[in-house]
């Protein structure tokens, strides 16, 4: 499930942070086609890695980078990424020309620097604004505080702006926004649950409560990005709306949904899908995003196949998020 399986692209930098810092790393770099983002991305998460950065390239290819601590099997390990990569030709993909580099980085260097590629962005109604700047919202705007660490989710990457574009419209009208800067009073919370599988950094978590859902489950199988998740909720003092937990899928969440986020990897939702049918109340909303364009098809497929009918389309450039109803 998450932490791309849920994936742990950065947004552009997805990125990753300072929850530990060593003497050095090791700065590992993959460049192949756009194609293979997805399962690019998904191949480095597996080395556990604390996190990549996605960033595009001319002529449609992509780069990654991600930071290993130093190891005598280093290079036994970049010979297995560019192995795997190449290999995804077998699975009907088209890497192009890959290219595997690395190069050791000062540990506290690394672990601050990426934070200068962070702005606040807004999306829609909702602005995240990362912890350290301090710059006013905009009027109206529901305000959302993020500090990534070492799990995904700054609000950069278009998969999780997909889902923040989304979350208002399929909360409303069962939720009211809250503008004050922390979660409404349980007198003044609607009724609404709302599910994040593969919180990361729980962005959208606590931007569904700001938004005034009045429970939402968060979670995520990585011990670091519940970690950080939890570091956010009480940042933005909506912890009486969100409650973090580790495990797979949507079985710690207790009860049913009336929303249920699943900002993963096509497959991971796949897979997921008919168990959020069982979850989801009549009426209610699964939005589905980290889908690469040409993963549309599956997923839509696999949906109409567990009991869901397409309600929406968004797109971004090559990533795409469905939002999905019970069909009747």
């Amino acid at each position: 499930m998450t932490r791309r399986d849920s994936k742990r692209r950065s947004e552009a930098g997805r990125t990753s942070g300072s929850v530990e810092i060593r003497p050095s790393w090791v700065e590992v770099t993959v460049e192949a086609s756009a194609e293979v983002s997805e399962a690019a991305s998904a191949i480095l998460h597996e080395l556990r890695s604390g996190g990549i950065v996605e960033e595009r390239r001319p002529r449609g290819r992509c780069r990654f980078r991600c930071y290993l601590p130093p190891s005598r099997l280093l290079s036994t390990t970049l010979r297995a990424i560019r192995a795997r990569v190449h290999g995804l030709r077998a699975f009907g993909l088209d890497p192009g020309s890959v290219r595997v580099a690395h190069r050791r980085v000062r540990g506290r260097r690394w672990a601050t620097a990426w934070r200068r590629q962070v702005p606040p962005v807004r999306v829609g109604s909702v602005f995240v604004r990362p912890s350290w700047v301090r710059v006013r919202p905009p009027a109206g705007s529901v305000v959302v505080d993020i500090d990534p660490g070492m799990a995904f989710g700054t609000g950069l990457h278009p998969s999780t702006q997909l889902c923040l574009r989304a979350l208002p419209e399929a909360l409303s009208p069962r939720a009211n926004p809250s503008r004050s800067g922390r979660a409404l009073p349980p007198s003044r919370r609607s009724r609404t649950v709302v599910y994040d599988v593969g919180t990361g950094s729980g962005i959208l978590a606590i931007a569904a409560a700001r938004l005034g859902a009045g429970r939402v489950w968060a979670v995520d199988n990585d011990p670091v990005a519940v970690a950080v998740a939890r570091g956010n909720v009480r940042r933005n003092r909506v912890a009486e709306a969100v409650r973090v937990a580790r495990g797979d899928g949507l079985d710690p969440a207790r009860g049913q949904a009336d929303v249920i986020l699943m900002n993963i990897v096509a497959d991971t939702v796949i897979g997921l899908l008919p168990a959020a049918r069982r979850r989801l109340r009549p009426g209610g909303a699964c939005i589905a995003s980290g889908i690469v364009a040409g993963r549309v098809r599956d997923v839509l497929r696999a949906a109409r196949a567990g009991g869901f009918r397409r309600r929406r389309t968004l797109r971004s450039g090559e990533w795409r998020a469905v939002v999905l109803e019970p069909a009747r």
